[in-house]
């Protein structure tokens, strides 16, 4: 399964666990399927799911975190008082 696939498969098994989602379509942009996949794993309560959804989950979480790049402590630089945030 690719990277595109799982993020739709884990879409669509978000959708199906709860009947007010099931109106709801998997965008065809991106972004917007990430921002829909993160808002459904956010609100999902900690009920039991089976192993392959998790395999499947954290394939695709491990995935991204190796597309944005870990940061290591020695890359950070501390700010000071005249520092904007």
């Amino acid at each position: 399964m690719t990277h595109e696939e799982s993020r739709k498969w884990l879409i669509a098994r978000l959708l199906a666990e709860n009947p007010e989602y099931r109106r709801y379509q998997i965008p065809e942009n991106e972004q917007e399927q990430k921002d829909l996949l993160r808002a459904l794993m956010n609100v999902r309560m900690p009920d039991p799911i089976d192993d392959e959804f998790l395999r499947v989950q954290d394939e695709y979480l491990w995935e991204e975190t190796v597309k944005k790049g870990i940061v290591e402590l020695s890359e950070l630089k501390p700010c000071s008082t005249d520092d904007e945030f």
